[in-house]
């Protein structure tokens, strides 16, 4: 059982949605203490004022502007974890949040077993991804397949920087320092760029990168891959 005592968790959403998630969290954390919020604007004024370990929010709200709302939360809380839950997204959706700083996307129509999984990987300091929009593939030994093709495999900007100094071997507080972002964002990033090479390993992902169709030639110099703003 995870022990987070002296943790703060919040939920923020309607109230259909905050009492089931609260519920969820209490049976994976139950010495946690866990406050709700009513929306986005509300949990930002109770962030701003108490230190969270966590904050979990629903992404169907009217008030929230997609990851822009999130990027701004980031930078006012680099050391939050942050889940959200949707009805639905798809893979450029989801990889779109995990690029602005989410910790753990998690789907609605997620099993409780499920949710109550994710909610123990963000909480843990991994990150969570729904297996079912971008499942891992096995790859044959030695052989590293994108999870993308080519043509519609699209990196952010700060995705691509973070991928260019991977390859060259730096560590996640290398690439924290090189880039001027916090180590917990990095990891965010190289997270969300083993799914979509679709691999496990750092390793693996550079050996993905660099082979040939994977994204780079060369001694890992960087081709231009598709860039979305």
């Amino acid at each position: 059982m995870l022990d987070f005592a002296s943790w703060k968790i919040l939920v923020a959403g309607n109230c259909i949605f905050r009492r089931g998630v609260a519920s969820i969290v209490r049976d994976v954390v139950p010495s946690a203490s866990i406050v709700e919020a009513v929306g986005f604007t509300d949990a930002r004024a109770r962030l701003n004022r108490d230190g969270f370990f966590a904050a979990i929010f629903h992404l169907d709200a009217d008030e929230l502007d997609g990851p822009p709302s999130f990027r701004t939360l980031r930078v006012d809380c680099p050391d939050l974890i942050i889940g959200v839950m949707s009805r639905s997204a798809s893979a450029a959706d989801i990889l779109g949040y995990m690029a602005v700083g989410v910790t753990g996307f998690i789907l609605e129509m997620s099993g409780q077993a499920e949710v109550e999984r994710a909610v123990r990987d963000i909480f843990d300091g991994a990150v969570y991804i729904p297996p079912d929009v971008i499942p891992p593939m096995t790859c044959e030994p030695g052989i590293a397949r994108p999870a993308l093709g080519r043509e519609s495999h699209r990196l952010t900007p700060r995705q691509t920087g973070v991928l260019g100094l991977l390859v060259k071997g730096y560590s996640n507080k290398e690439i924290a320092r090189e880039l001027d972002l916090s180590p917990h964002t990095v990891k965010i990033h190289v997270s969300a760029l083993l799914r979509c090479f679709a691999v496990e390993k750092r390793s693996s992902l550079a050996l993905a990168v660099c082979s040939p169709g994977g994204g780079t030639s060369g001694p890992c110099e960087p081709l231009a891959l598709q860039i979305s703003a």
